[in-house]
C-alpha cells in the first residue's frame, strides 16, 4: 500500500519547468504587479530622455544613458520581486499552491528563478531603450560614443539582478508585502545614517549602496571581497532563512 502511494505521489509531481511557468505567470498576474511593470517600463524610457534632453550634463555614451535606467530598475523592480514572494500569503492562496506542490522549497526556487528572469528582461529592455535614445542623440548630430565594454554590460545586469534578489530576500524572510517593501527602502538608508565609528568600517563590507555601486561600475578590482560579503549577508542568508520559514510556516 505504501509503495502504491509513493508511486502515485511521484507520478503526480509537477515537473519543475511547469512549476516555473506557473510561478512566472503568477509573478505578473496581480493588478499591483501589472501596474508596477507598466510604471517601470514608462519610467525607464523616461529616464533615457533625461541625458537626451541635457547633453551638457550627461556624457553621450552608454554609461550616461544606462545610469538613470539602473536607478529606476533598482528602486522599482525589487517591489515586483517582493510581490512574487509575498502576494500569495496575503491573498491566502498558499494552501492551494502547497497542495499542488507539497515540496515548498521547489516553489521558492521557482519564484526566485522567475524573479531572476524578470530582472534579465528588465535589463534587456533598459539596454534597448538606451540604444534608442543614443541613436536619437546621434541623429541630432551630437558626438556619440557607441563603444560599450562587455564588463560594463555584465556590471549593469548584475546590479539590476542583485537589487531584485535583495527584494526577494526580504520578501522570503518576512512573507509580508508592506513590511518587506518598507524594509527594502528604509534599511539601507538607516544603515548609511548610522555608519559612524566601527560601523563605518563594517559599512564598507555591508553597505549595499557602496558595494552594489562597484558592481554597476564594473569596478571589481579590490572590491570583490566586500561585494561577496554583502551578497552573502543581505541576499543569501535571508533567502535561506526565508526558505526555511516557508517550509515550516502554517499555510492554513
Amino acid at each position: 500500500m505504501n509503495t502504491s502511494l509513493a508511486t502515485i505521489s511521484r507520478t503526480n509531481t509537477l515537473p519543475f519547468l511547469r512549476l516555473l511557468r506557473i510561478e512566472w505567470r503568477k509573478s505578473a498576474d496581480t493588478r499591483a504587479a501589472r501596474w508596477m511593470l507598466v510604471v517601470i517600463a514608462v519610467l525607464v524610457a523616461g529616464a533615457t530622455a533625461v541625458p537626451l534632453a541635457l547633453p551638457a550634463e550627461f556624457t553621450q555614451a552608454w554609461p550616461g544613458y544606462l545610469a538613470p535606467t539602473a536607478l529606476v530598475l533598482a528602486l522599482l523592480l525589487p517591489v515586483v520581486s517582493i510581490l512574487t514572494l509575498t502576494s500569495e500569503w496575503g491573498q491566502r492562496s498558499v494552501l492551494v499552491t502547497f497542495t499542488q506542490e507539497p515540496r515548498r522549497v521547489r516553489i521558492v526556487a521557482a519564484k526566485v528563478i522567475s524573479g531572476i528572469a524578470l530582472s534579465l528582461l528588465g535589463s534587456a529592455y533598459a539596454l534597448a531603450a538606451a540604444a534608442g535614445a543614443l541613436a536619437l542623440s546621434d541623429g541630432l548630430g551630437r558626438q556619440v560614443t557607441w563603444h560599450l565594454p562587455w564588463k560594463y554590460v555584465v556590471g549593469f545586469v548584475a546590479f539590476v539582478l542583485l537589487n531584485s534578489l535583495l527584494g526577494m530576500a526580504f520578501g522570503a524572510l518576512l512573507l509580508n508585502t508592506p513590511a518587506a517593501i518598507v524594509l527594502f527602502f528604509v534599511l539601507p538608508t538607516i544603515w548609511t545614517l548610522i555608519s559612524y565609528g566601527w560601523l563605518e568600517k563594517a559599512g564598507k563590507w555591508l553597505d549595499t549602496a557602496q558595494t552594489f555601486r562597484y558592481v554597476l561600475e564594473a569596478d571589481w578590482r579590490g572590491h570583490s571581497g566586500p561585494i561577496l560579503v554583502s551578497i552573502a549577508f543581505w541576499i543569501a542568508l535571508p533567502l535561506a532563512l526565508g526558505a526555511l520559514r516557508t517550509v515550516r510556516r502554517e499555510a492554513a
